[in-house]
C-alpha cells in the first residue's frame, strides 16, 4: 500500500510541474492603493539607435536628459554591435526635446558624429547616472574579469560628458559583496529631492537572475566622490524611520522578490508624491512595477508581468536589462511617463504609459513638475 501511494504522489507532482507556469506570476508585494494599473500605448514605441544597449537616464542642469550606452555608435547608428568603425564600448549623448515632440539624440563622448573623442572605447559599462549641482556621475562596471566577478567604479564629469574622471577607489569584485548599479532620480539636476543625500541602489554579486535582494545607499550630495561617506540601509525603526550605518557588511534588502531581483530604478513622482520602482527577475519579459512612500517602501505592486510588451523571446539575447523612467518625461499632473529600454534588442527604446490612479491617490500631495 505505501509503494501504492507512494506512486500516485510522484505522478501527482510531475502532473503539477506539468502545469505550472514557467515564470512566478505572483507578485512579492501587495497591490498598491495609489497606483492601481499603467496603460502601455504601443503605438508611440520609438526606436534608435541600433546595436547600442542599456541607456540610464538622468535630467541635467541644462535642462537636457543625459544618458549612456554600451557597445555600439549611439544615437544615428544602426550598426550591430560586432562591428562599426564607431562602435564603443561605452558612450554618452543627451536627449533634446520632449517625447512627444521631434526629440533628438545627439553623441557627446564617442559613438558616431560624437562632439568628443571616447573615454572609454574598449572596456566599461554605465547602468546609473546622475546630475547634481551641475555634475554627471556614472556608476561604472570596469569589465576587469569575467561578469559578475568584476570591480565597479564611480567617474564624474564637469563638462557635460565631454570628458570623464575616474575615483581611485572602487566597490570590489567578489561573491556577495555590495555593486551599486543605478541613482534615485528627483527632478532637474537632482531638483526636489526629498533631502541632501544622494541614494544608490545596488545588488550584491551574484550571477545573472540568480538574486533576490536590492540594496540601498545614500550619501551627502557634497560628498558622493567620497568613499567613506556613504552608509547603508538596515531597515527601519518601530516609527517606520530608516536606519543607517556605515560598515557596508550591516545592510538589509529594501526590495525582496523570491522569483529574482534585477536592474533596480527608482524615480520620484513628484505629483504623486511616490518613489517608483522598476525591476526584472532576470528573462526577457519579465518585468515589475511597485510604488512606496520613501525611497526604500514599503513597497507594493502597480503591475507584474511574465512578457511585458511580448519582448519574451525577442532580440538576439534573453537578458532584460534596465527599463528607465526620465524625470523629465513624468507629466505635470504625474499621470503620464515614458519607460526607455533596451533589454535583448541592443537598442534605445520608448514607450509611452498612463497611470491609472486608486482611492489613495487623493491623500498624495499634488505639487506638479519641475
Amino acid at each position: 500500500m505505501d509503494a501504492f501511494k507512494a506512486y500516485w504522489r510522484a505522478v501527482l507532482v510531475v502532473a503539477l510541474a506539468m502545469i505550472a507556469p514557467a515564470t512566478a506570476t505572483v507578485p512579492p508585494y501587495p497591490p498598491s492603493s495609489v497606483i492601481e494599473a499603467i496603460n502601455w500605448h504601443v503605438d508611440t514605441h520609438r526606436t534608435d539607435a541600433g546595436g547600442s544597449d542599456l541607456w540610464p537616464t538622468t535630467w541635467g542642469a541644462d535642462g537636457h536628459i543625459y544618458t549612456s550606452w554600451g557597445d555600439g555608435a549611439g544615437f544615428g547608428s544602426d550598426f550591430p554591435d560586432e562591428g562599426g568603425p564607431d562602435r564603443v564600448s561605452l558612450g554618452f549623448a543627451r536627449i533634446e526635446g520632449l517625447p512627444s515632440d521631434n526629440w533628438i539624440g545627439i553623441n557627446i563622448n564617442g559613438g558616431k558624429q560624437a562632439e568628443n573623442p571616447p573615454s572609454f572605447p574598449k572596456r566599461g559599462k554605465c547602468a546609473g547616472m546622475l546630475s547634481v549641482r551641475g555634475t554627471l556621475y556614472a556608476w561604472m562596471n570596469l569589465q576587469d574579469d569575467t561578469w559578475p566577478h568584476v570591480n565597479h567604479a564611480l567617474a564624474w564629469s564637469t563638462d557635460k560628458a565631454a570628458t570623464w574622471t575616474r575615483a581611485p577607489w572602487v566597490w570590489p569584485k567578489g561573491e556577495g559583496n555590495f555593486k551599486p548599479q543605478t541613482f534615485l532620480q528627483f527632478g532637474r539636476d537632482y531638483g526636489g529631492a526629498r533631502d541632501d543625500y544622494v541614494y544608490v541602489y545596488g545588488r550584491n554579486e551574484a550571477g545573472w537572475g540568480k538574486g533576490t535582494h536590492g540594496y540601498l545607499a545614500r550619501v551627502h550630495r557634497d560628498r558622493v566622490q567620497d568613499r567613506g561617506a556613504y552608509v547603508f540601509f538596515t531597515g527601519v525603526d518601530a516609527l517606520g524611520r530608516a536606519q543607517w550605518d556605515a560598515d557596508v557588511g550591516r545592510r538589509r534588502p529594501h526590495f525582496t522578490d523570491p522569483s529574482g531581483v534585477e536592474s533596480i530604478t527608482v524615480v520620484h513622482n513628484r505629483a504623486l508624491n511616490r518613489y517608483i520602482l522598476t525591476c526584472h527577475r532576470g528573462d526577457q519579459g519579465t518585468f515589475g512595477i511597485f510604488d512606496g512612500p520613501e525611497p526604500w517602501g514599503p513597497w507594493t505592486t502597480v503591475a507584474y508581468y511574465d512578457n511585458w510588451l511580448g519582448l519574451k523571446g525577442k532580440g538576439k539575447g534573453r537578458d532584460m536589462l534596465f527599463v528607465n523612467i526620465p524625470a523629465k518625461w513624468i507629466s505635470f499632473n504625474g499621470r503620464t511617463l515614458w519607460a526607455v529600454y533596451s533589454g535583448g534588442l541592443d537598442s534605445f527604446n520608448m514607450i509611452k504609459g498612463t497611470l491609472k490612479l486608486g482611492g489613495d491617490a487623493s491623500s498624495q500631495t499634488d505639487v506638479g513638475s519641475d
